[in-house]
């Protein structure tokens, strides 16, 4: 399906950098005064990498997001509030993080849950 995905760091260079956080904020200090922000920074670094992120990626974030949703008005109808809560929050979390994804990537046109197109 995809090649091996490393971690980018191994756990000890992360607790070096943990215990040097200091270092790290002054690397994002250093890049304010480029025309790109960290944040844009990291978009371009991954675009187009096999450790990256992709539309699909979002797209199946909001389908899982579509199918809480779904799930929550289910266990709701069945007296289940508790369950309902779980499915809702969980939704959430998967909507926030199709939308942390997705302002990563070029703008991308996705299906939304009524057939109609989202686009940001």
């Amino acid at each position: 399906m995809t090649d091996d995905i490393t971690p980018a760091l191994q756990p000890g260079e992360w607790a070096a950098i943990m215990a040097r956080a200091d270092d790290l904020v002054a690397l994002r200090e250093q890049v304010k005064g480029s025309p790109f922000s960290p944040h844009a920074l990291a978009a371009l670094f991954l675009f187009e990498q096999p450790f990256g992120f992709t539309a699909q990626d979002v797209i199946d974030e909001r389908e899982v997001q579509a199918y809480c949703a779904a799930m929550a008005v289910r266990h709701e109808a069945q007296g289940d509030p508790a369950t309902a809560a779980t499915f809702r929050s969980l939704g959430e979390r998967h909507g926030i993080r199709a939308d942390k994804i997705a302002a990563l990537l070029p703008p991308i046109d996705q299906p939304a849950a009524d057939g109609g197109t989202i686009i940001r």
